[in-house]
């Protein structure tokens, strides 16, 4: 019995004394506001985003195509601050103006794929609904796919990816409204 107690203890303190990795929260990075102070609007930007339930919440999902690719995935130890279309949202509300219209997202993917296991892309598909206010009906629609390989095929460069994704996303979307 003091054997059996003994060894209880050990596996105890070895435990005790390993360290857990932490898990890193990861957002977009610092944004560039890339209009002059003097021009910038006054108007505030009215956009709404969704998303599907199974990107409401702060997983890095990932898909290896190559061998499982009906299976979404998840980072253990890098997780996103706040849900993806919350992201999202943020980075086109502090990197651009959107006119006094009404912006409705409806964000579709926002994932890293694996084509092989050092090729990764991170993907991003939405579709932008255009309103004149709230009470107009709608004025235009536009879906936008976008993706781009990854620098690394980890989570590092899924978050790289996304930033610089998200920050071509807002400037597509912007080229797009000066045309309607």
């Amino acid at each position: 019995m003091s054997r059996l107690l003994i060894a209880v203890l050990i596996m105890l303190s070895s435990a005790c004394g390993t360290t857990a990795k932490n898990v890193a929260l990861h957002d977009f990075g610092v944004v560039v506001v890339r209009t002059a102070p003097q021009v910038t609007s006054k108007i505030k930007a009215d956009i709404s985003i969704d998303s599907p339930a199974w990107l409401a919440n702060d997983c890095i999902h990932y898909r290896l195509l190559y061998a499982a690719p009906t299976e979404l995935r998840c980072y253990n130890l890098d997780k996103w601050i706040a849900p993806p279309a919350e992201l999202f949202k943020q980075q086109l509300l502090t990197s651009g103006q959107f006119s006094k219209h009404r912006l409705s997202i409806h964000l579709l993917d926002f994932e890293q794929q694996f084509d092989a296991a050092q090729h990764a892309r991170v993907v991003l598909n939405f579709v932008v609904e255009l309103y004149a206010s709230d009470a107009e009906p709608l004025l235009a629609t536009q879906a936008f796919h976008l993706q781009q390989a990854t620098v690394t095929a980890d989570a590092k460069g899924a978050v790289a990816g996304f930033a610089h994704l998200t920050q071509q996303a807002g400037h597509q979307v912007q080229q797009w409204l000066l045309t309607h």
